[in-house]
């Protein structure tokens, strides 16, 4: 789905392919370079997928992000251009975990949230 760089200057940077654009902005804005953060949209994607929550949502530094049993929602706060990114709650999940593979230090690599 995604793919993880550091362009010429050294900055994390996504590559999402024919995927939604917002789903990069996202990761590279709001997540950035904090593995808890990441973990904790994880955790939140994991409560609803496992019922515990009938939906979860939380807004970052440009984007909300909304998780509901039927799918996630990323819609960018400031630019409306950009349109509303839809994916399974199995599509945000493993971009999250690529993501934290990318910015984790080596030792933490596999300590990934479910």
């Amino acid at each position: 789905m995604i793919r993880c760089y550091r362009d010429k200057h050294g900055f994390l940077r996504v590559d999402v392919g024919d995927e939604h654009p917002s789903i990069g902005r996202f990761l590279e804005g709001d997540i950035q370079g904090s593995a808890n953060v990441a973990k904790e949209y994880l955790t939140g994607a994991n409560d609803v997928q496992q019922g515990r929550l009938p939906e979860w949502s939380c807004t970052g530094n440009a984007h909300t992000v909304t998780i509901r049993p039927g799918g996630v929602t990323i819609e960018n706060e400031w630019d409306e251009d950009i349109g509303v990114a839809e994916l399974s709650i199995d599509q945000f999940k493993q971009a999250l975990k690529t993501w934290l593979q990318c910015i984790s230090p080596p030792e933490q690599k596999g300590d990934a949230a479910g």
